[in-house]
């Protein structure tokens, strides 16, 4: 089940999320990102990218649950909306029509709170979207009680933080037993094609 917040409350109930905050005094934008224990890129070895996503959100679902967690909350780190950049890339258009079909509106920007039992379906459509939507903001996930911090990156990598000792020893212990595979820091890049160009990848223009 996906359940729509206002962006302000959600800031307010989470404030340990990342965000560009606007700083009239500088007429720029902050990045405020909160204090970690320790950070970590996880991959799947993998032949396509959506054989890929398919093993990796069934992965983060599995780690959720390992870690008592009943849902998860996804913000975008700008006030840029969810679904702000149109694509007609078939993956992406289905992803689009997933969040359509779950009632999130066209200027909705707010955060998305996906209870574990939807993790891997969210997750396999909001990878999509992140991979060919240039124009999108970062859509950064926590849990209810702000103990791990993670997004997916373009090259569907899952970028992980822990905010305290506790949760990074869960962390390892699940490593144990993981498909997950730890890269080494900046060492994202285009696995799926002989090229860095990634198929369907779109940026907004604005006219």
């Amino acid at each position: 089940m996906l359940t729509k917040l206002n962006r302000l409350d959600t800031i307010k109930l989470y404030p340990l999320l990342p965000l560009y905050v606007y700083n009239h005094d500088e007429d720029e934008y902050d990045y405020k990102y909160p204090n970690v224990f320790e950070s970590y890129i996880f991959t799947i070895d993998s032949k396509s990218f959506k054989g890929h996503i398919k093993v990796l959100a069934a992965e983060l679902a599995r780690l959720t649950g390992e870690l008592g967690y009943n849902k998860l909350v996804f913000l975008g780190d700008t006030e840029v909306a969810w679904l702000s950049q149109e694509n007609r890339y078939d993956p992406v258009k289905k992803a689009q029509e997933y969040l359509e079909y779950n009632k999130v509106g066209k200027g909705f920007n707010g955060s998305i709170l996906v209870e574990i039992s939807e993790v891997i379906l969210f997750i396999r459509h909001l990878s999509w979207m992140i991979r060919c939507n240039a124009s999108l903001p970062c859509f950064y996930f926590i849990d209810g009680g702000q103990n791990l911090l993670g997004y997916i990156c373009q090259y569907g990598n899952l970028h992980v933080s822990t905010l305290n000792k506790m949760t990074d020893n869960l962390i390892q212990d699940f490593l144990k037993v993981s498909s997950f595979r730890r890269l080494a820091v900046n060492n994202c890049y285009n696995r799926f094609g002989k090229t860095s160009a990634i198929p369907g990848r779109q940026t907004k223009i604005e006219l």
